[in-house]
């Protein structure tokens, strides 16, 4: 009996043209949403640790500013353009009641996967700390 030769040459190029997309998908997506959970983790860290600054300065009268600055120093490095809200529960006497610092910045995304998903290439992540203000 004669056995029938097949040529296999370029089976594996035409193997891998299938799998690449999903392949780049899959790993576009884990450097996106990588980078956007450390923009969120950064974003909480610098929130949490502005609303611990305003609740200690709430006796100085500029601590609005010396916190604002604060939060600058900290997220500067990783977001730009961050707008930062601070507010206090009892507007009367500042040391009774909360500060609330509410902090909002647009992301850049790395790769278009997440944009597809999101719709635009920038995300805007926002946090929000409240805390007992201290005497």
């Amino acid at each position: 009996m004669k056995k029938k030769l097949k040529n296999e040459k370029g089976q594996a190029m035409v193997e891998f043209a299938l799998v690449l997309p999903i392949l780049l998908f899959v790993v576009c997506g884990i450097i996106d949403f990588g980078w956007l959970f450390f923009n969120q983790l950064s974003l909480d860290n610098a929130c949490r640790e502005g609303a611990r600054y305003a609740a200690v300065c709430s006796e100085d009268k500029n601590c609005e500013v010396l916190t604002k600055n604060h939060i600058n120093n900290i997220i500067a490095p990783v977001l730009d353009d961050v707008e930062i809200t601070i507010t206090y529960t009892d507007l009367s006497d500042k040391l009774n009641g909360d500060v609330v610092v509410h902090l909002e910045a647009d992301m850049h995304i790395l790769t278009p996967v997440l944009g597809i998903i999101n719709g635009s290439q920038t995300k805007t992540l926002t946090s929000e700390v409240v805390m007992k203000v201290e005497t």
